[in-house]
């Protein structure tokens, strides 16, 4: 007589077995490379991780111009910035999960080093509001999603004040000048500590109009997290 073995798939075999099953129902592609797959193939989703090496090390660390320190999960290439658009455009949020995981490293250094300059109190999580245009679209906010991902409570302290223009074409002196004075607090921040965390920082522009808008309003801002950073 055989036996068959009587231990319940685990958790993660079951999710594994449901996603195989839902793709060859609604077949869709790999976020990263295009090939038919689930949301992401393993080889990218091992690319993105970064299994093959050491995550904390690759932190990138920088520095706004007011000093404000800045901490990115990694340096912005081609296969998070396709991952990232697949997520926020096409709103498939599947995506959140793995991108959480590139995120984790870099908020926990920034919360740990936040919490020994404020002698144990934990800073608030803040995130730049999306714009009007991006919250019709999409209907959800990615940067959001990903920060209660990693079990925190995001706060918006910040509100447009203007609708800036869209800067993905737009240089560096663009950036800046587009978003000079776009963000405002709508009550005071009197003795409230924040990290703000973003998506990508490409010249630091909006991080920088963030600071300025939370400091005007009584607020400090003891870093600034984000998934990844463009180098220079």
């Amino acid at each position: 007589m055989t036996h068959r073995d009587s231990t319940p798939p685990s958790a993660n075999h079951l999710t594994e077995t449901i996603r195989d099953a839902w793709a060859l129902v609604v077949p869709v592609s790999c976020a990263g490379c295009g090939a038919p797959s689930r949301e992401l193939c393993a080889e990218c989703l091992d690319r993105l991780a970064r299994r093959d090496g050491d995550t904390a090390r690759a932190l990138v660390r920088w520095s706004l111009a007011d000093g404000t320190p800045g901490t990115a999960a990694r340096p912005y290439d081609a296969l998070l910035g396709a991952v990232l658009l697949a997520c926020k455009e096409d709103a498939r949020v599947g995506l959140l999960g793995p991108l959480a995981a590139v995120l984790e490293p870099a908020l926990d250094v920034a919360l740990r080093e936040a919490i020994v300059c404020t002698a144990g109190r934990a800073p608030e999580i803040a995130t730049v509001p999306a714009s009007r245009r991006a919250a019709r679209t999409r209907g959800f906010h990615p940067v959001e999603r990903l920060v209660r991902r990693l079990g925190q409570r995001p706060v918006r302290p910040l509100r447009w004040s203007r609708e800036p223009s869209d800067q993905r074409d737009f240089g560096r002196a663009q950036r800046f000048a587009n978003l000079a004075g776009a963000l405002r607090a709508p009550r005071p921040l009197d003795g409230r500590r924040f990290l703000l965390v973003e998506d990508v920082v490409t010249t630091g522009a909006t991080a920088g109009e963030s600071v300025r808008a939370i400091r005007a309003a009584g607020g400090a801002v003891l870093g600034v997290v984000a998934l990844a950073r463009v180098m220079p």
